[in-house]
């Protein structure tokens, strides 16, 4: 059986004559809702801010970015890697479009 402290206040399962909430509890209950949504929505927006802030500082280390100047930290081998993988795909694509212009 509920005990006085976990029994909800405004429905007691004992009472067979409850018929439900007044309007001022339905309007009660659904501010609440909305200010928990709310801060959920801020809770969100704030660590998603935190994990692009993260990943972007990531990056400028990598890149050597410091400020407004570029150090370069990736070596010639990096940048020679990066090229050809990018010349590979857009060959790809090119020879893709090529193809179904033939059809």
């Amino acid at each position: 059986m509920a005990t006085d402290h976990t029994r909800n206040k405004l429905i007691d399962t004992d009472d067979a004559k409850w018929r439900g909430y007044s309007i001022d509890e339905l309007k009660y209950r659904r501010a609440v809702a909305l200010v928990k949504l709310e801060m959920q929505k801020t809770m969100l927006a704030g660590s998603v801010k935190s994990v692009t802030n993260s990943i972007s500082d990531t990056k400028a280390r990598l890149l050597g970015a410091t400020g407004k100047r570029f150090e370069g930290k990736l070596k010639f081998v990096n940048y020679l890697v990066v090229g050809y993988k990018s010349m590979r795909m857009a060959m790809n694509l090119w020879n893709t479009f090529k193809s179904k212009k033939k059809r």
